[in-house]
C-alpha cells in the first residue's frame, strides 16, 4: 500500500525536514534541562551548564546540518548521493570528537554534559514512533 499524502510545502524552498527537526530541538531543550538538573544533586558547577548548553547547541547544528544533507541528497544520483551522506556522518562525529576533547583537556566545560544531549534525539524520534504522528 502506497502513501499518497503530499506534504504541504508553503513554497519551493520549504523544508520537509523542518516540522521534525523542529520536535527534536524542542523536546531536545526539554531533556537537556532534566539531565542539567539531574547533575545539580551532585552540587552547581559553572562547567557543567557549559558543558550541557555546548552539548544542545551542538545537536542543534549537526542535525540542522544532517537534514539539510539528507534534503539534498535525494536529489543527487546515488553515489554521489551516499558520498555526500559519508562526508556528513565523517564531518558531524569528527566535529563531535574535537568539541569533546577540547573540553576534556581544558576544563572549561564538562565533556559528558557535551555528549549526553547527543543521545537525545533517538530517543525522541523512538517515541515518536510510539506516541507521536499516526501514519
Amino acid at each position: 500500500m502506497e502513501n499518497r499524502e503530499k506534504p504541504k510545502l508553503s513554497g519551493d524552498n520549504a523544508s520537509v525536514t523542518r516540522p521534525l527537526l523542529l520536535m527534536i530541538y524542542k523536546w531536545g531543550a526539554v531533556l537537556t534541562v532534566i539531565g542539567f538538573a539531574v547533575t545539580l544533586f551532585r552540587g552547581f558547577k559553572v562547567s557543567q551548564l557549559l558543558g550541557f548548553l555546548l552539548g544542545y547547541g551542538f545537536m542543534c547544528a549537526q542535525f540542522e546540518y544532517f537534514g539539510r544533507s539528507c534534503e539534498s541528497a535525494v536529489k543527487l544520483d546515488k553515489k554521489t548521493a551516499v558520498r555526500k551522506m559519508r562526508v556528513c556522518y565523517a564531518v558531524r562525529m569528527s566535529s563531535l570528537v574535537i568539541l569533546s576533547c577540547t573540553a576534556a583537556y581544558t576544563g572549561i566545560a564538562n565533556y559528558t554534559g557535551i555528549l549526553i544531549p547527543q543521545l537525545f534525539p533517538k530517543m525522541i524520534l523512538t517515541a515518536d514512533q510510539f506516541f507521536g504522528r499516526k501514519g
